[in-house]
């Protein structure tokens, strides 16, 4: 065997020296990892689709693949026979299938646990000679101050027009065990400058569901409209928070005496909301693709 300056068996794929079919000897060639919470809902799972539709139109020619950062969902989905690609599957699959340049795009909802998981596993594979030459992360959806005043703008879409102006909105976030829950309490306070009716909660951490019965009781308000603030409607959406057991979101509101109006829907299904990820995903791309 031939002496190299640091030490492998004849089957590793590329040294300093070049040899072919290693990393220094690919063309460049750009990807995209769409990165999700994930859910096995099927009807939940056509925001998913829509949204790779939309990133395939704007960006021909780069290949698309998803992973899926809850555990659970993706032991569903593997049940299911539904690809179920973990981060750390998905990064190895597209850089073994000969992508150079990665664009990673968060699709949760703030900076919080999920984030920085794909962040942390995302940064793990970037190397000179063994993972992505450039590799870039899109920012969450509330990754910012100029993400909540773009995300209060199109909020207003997601609130249905049957709203009456004495009716309070609650938006009800996933929540995380993190300092990013706060983005969810600065969006609120952001959004009840232009209208005071409209609520925040998370089913995880605080404000949740006892917090936000206390907020309707003070308001005095007679109806309230349940609106996810989560990328699809999946489990949580169709179980904890429209489900029919005596503990969901809408039977609480409901017992205490509030009118409940549900909207089942994702905020990825929200053009505006949708153009603030397409929006960092345009920027990770950006930071990765070759310079003529």
């Amino acid at each position: 065997m031939t002496r190299h300056d640091h030490h492998h068996d004849q089957g590793c794929s590329q040294c300093a020296s070049g040899h072919p079919g290693g990393h220094h000897g690919r063309s460049p060639r750009p990807g995209i990892l769409l990165a999700a919470f994930g859910t096995a809902i099927l009807e939940a799972r056509e925001g998913y689709a829509r949204f790779e539709r939309t990133v395939r139109e704007r960006h021909p020619g780069i290949p698309v693949a998803w992973a899926y950062t809850a555990h659970k969902v993706r032991r569903k989905l593997a049940e299911r026979g539904l690809d179920h690609d973990s981060l750390a599957v998905a990064l190895s699959r597209l850089y073994d299938q000969g992508v150079t340049h990665l664009a990673v795009q968060s699709l949760h909802s703030v900076p919080g646990v999920e984030y920085h998981w794909t962040l942390a596993q995302a940064e793990a594979f970037r190397h000179p000679r063994k993972g992505f030459r450039e590799l870039a992360v899109g920012a969450s959806l509330l990754h910012d101050e100029d993400d909540l005043m773009a995300a209060r703008e199109a909020l207003w879409e997601m609130i249905p027009a049957a709203r009456k102006a004495d009716e309070a909105v609650v938006l009800v976030g996933h929540g995380t065990y993190h300092q990013a829950q706060q983005r969810y309490l600065d969006f609120e306070l952001l959004v009840r400058q232009r209208d005071e009716l409209v609520f925040m909660g998370t089913l995880m951490g605080s404000p949740g569901l006892d917090d936000i019965l206390e907020a309707l009781r003070t308001a005095g308000v007679r109806t309230a409209w349940l609106v996810p603030f989560m990328c699809v409607a999946g489990y949580h959406v169709r179980e904890e928070i429209f489900g029919s057991g005596a503990e969901s979101w809408q039977s609480v509101i409901q017992t205490s005496g509030i009118a409940c109006q549900a909207h089942v829907a994702g905020t990825i299904e929200n053009p505006g909301m949708a153009g603030l990820w397409l929006a960092h995903l345009d920027r990770a791309l950006k930071k990765v693709l070759p310079r003529d």
